[in-house]
């Protein structure tokens, strides 16, 4: 790696979302040298020094391939488990801050940069994603709690009571203090805890943090705000904006289009269609098979997807750099009802230069079990790449692939879906591989959760911090080498 002499940089930071405002002289990092050698402010160090990579044009088209490659390789280096705990306690809003503007830094460039860099670009805002759900879940020490102990309803609005949670950051030119606006077209895309969230974030390369897109609708006249969005189980429905930023959500990312014309009336065509088709009983089923030419199904991404395409007569296609699926288990690809290539996900729009960052948002109460679900689902995906693992049923899976088979007997249903848990409201066109293969996912998924929350307690009750995400990574791997009996029933 090509070594950088170090410089005296003077950046100002405005904090986004607080009332501060720095100005500091920072040493810039020696590319190359181990984070333990260098000053616990390395994170803060890095994002200023990319804020000014990309002011003085450092990062351009010709050199951005290298260069990217260096701010990678330096997050890879900076890796979560060498940061020191004091630290991060002291210095964690900056470090968020400037993570942040980091991160618009790199998304202003991305009008100029070529595919490669893009997905670069891609890559390294995961990295810096990781570093700062790290930074502060030590910073504000939230307890790490399930999901499931929340009653995500009865919450305070995320973004709408900015004061019942830490500080979230909003774009150029929106004011920190006031209540967020959401304007007509706008796309939030989301993070889930659950196990198919991490299925979705997961599955694609490069991984990424997100597992769902919003698309959200402002009424004209009376200025409601509503999100239309498809789920499994559901197909596409209109849902309060309230109900949508409740939705267990570990982040929300707003993205806001460059062209907002273009925005409203994509919103209002999406809009205006699933209403229309409400009022004669019928609705927009769910796209099981993720066939975007094809819109009378439609998962959450064609949503967004097909308002666009329609509304631009097919000159906007979203996103501008999809994802690729590697995986080349067909079997299990067929169960999850995802096909190798290129597809469309979630984080793809984080990365499109056509629209802008315009709020960011994070539950740090739930990163660990957010991270911990992530790893689960990324190395079993390893498993079945490298060591041919295969999901084998088992008396849930068989038994959930039963019960759904009473759907469409209202009496016997109604008793089966309290007893099995699936969801009453479950629209019946759902293929009985996707319900096996969710109870299978939640299944092994719970025998490798129990086995990392126990590796990540006992961490942090002898260390004071979290594992990092490898950590968590190499504790898993270390469990399938042992052979446990519990998985093999399930998963070898």
């Amino acid at each position: 790696m090509k070594m950088r002499l170090s410089i005296i940089i003077i950046i100002s930071l405005v904090c986004i979302g607080t009332s501060c405002s720095l100005t500091a002289p920072i040493m810039k990092p020696v590319r190359g040298i181990s984070s333990t050698s260098q000053s616990g402010l390395d994170l803060l160090v890095e994002a200023r020094t990319i804020v000014e990579m990309v002011a003085t044009r450092e990062i351009n088209q010709d050199s951005c391939d290298h260069e990217l490659g260096n701010l990678i390789s330096d997050y890879q280096l900076l890796s979560p488990q060498n940061l020191d705990l004091n630290e991060m306690k002291t210095n964690g809003q900056l470090i968020l801050d400037a993570s942040f503007e980091a991160r618009l830094a790199l998304h202003s460039i991305l009008t100029i940069l070529p595919l490669n860099c893009k997905i670069k670009i891609k890559e390294l805002n995961q990295l810096i994603r990781l570093s700062d759900d790290y930074v502060g879940t030590h910073f504000y020490q939230d307890p790490q709690v399930n999901s499931g102990s929340i009653d995500f309803p009865n919450e305070k609005i995320p973004v709408y009571e900015p004061e019942s949670y830490h500080p979230y950051h909003v774009g150029a030119g929106i004011d920190p203090k006031a209540k967020f606006q959401f304007q007509n077209g706008d796309i939030m895309i989301t993070k889930g805890v659950s196990f198919v969230s991490s299925t979705i974030s997961e599955i694609a390369h490069p991984r990424s943090l997100f597992s769902h897109i919003v698309f959200v609708h402002v009424d004209s006249t009376t200025k409601e705000v509503t999100t239309i969005e498809s789920y499994v189980g559901k197909g596409v429905s209109i849902f309060p904006i309230e109900e949508a930023l409740k939705n267990e959500n570990a982040r929300i990312l707003v993205l806001r289009s460059k062209d907002s014309e273009l925005a409203s009336r994509a919103a209002d065509y999406m809009f205006n269609k699933v209403v229309a088709l409400k009022k004669q009983n019928k609705f927009i089923p769910y796209d099981y098979e993720l066939d975007f030419s094809d819109n009378s199904k439609m998962s959450c991404e064609e949503v967004a997807y097909d308002s666009y395409k329609h509304e631009s007569e097919g000159k906007i296609i979203l996103p501008e750099l999809m994802s690729d699926i590697t995986m080349n288990d067909a079997s299990f690809l067929k169960r999850i009802g995802i096909k190798k290539g290129k597809m469309m996900v979630p984080t793809d729009m984080e990365t499109d230069s056509r629209f802008n960052i315009v709020l960011d948002w994070t539950d740090y109460r739930l990163m660990r079990e957010s991270w911990k679900k992530d790893v689960v689902l990324g190395e079993m995906f390893r498993w079945i790449n490298e060591h041919d693992y295969k999901i084998h049923e088992n008396l849930t899976s068989i038994a959930a692939k039963v019960i759904w088979s009473t759907r469409n007997i209202p009496l016997v249903w109604n008793m089966m879906s309290r007893v099995s848990g699936i969801p009453k409201n479950f629209t019946k066109d759902v293929p009985s591989l996707t319900i096996t293969t969710l109870a299978s996912l939640k299944t092994i998924g719970g025998i490798l959760l129990d086995e990392l929350t126990k590796a990540d307690i006992d961490y942090f009750t002898k260390n004071g911090k979290w594992m990092s995400s490898e950590m968590l990574r190499d504790s898993l791997e270390r469990f399938r080498e042992s052979d446990p009996k519990n998985l093999k029933k399930v998963f070898r």
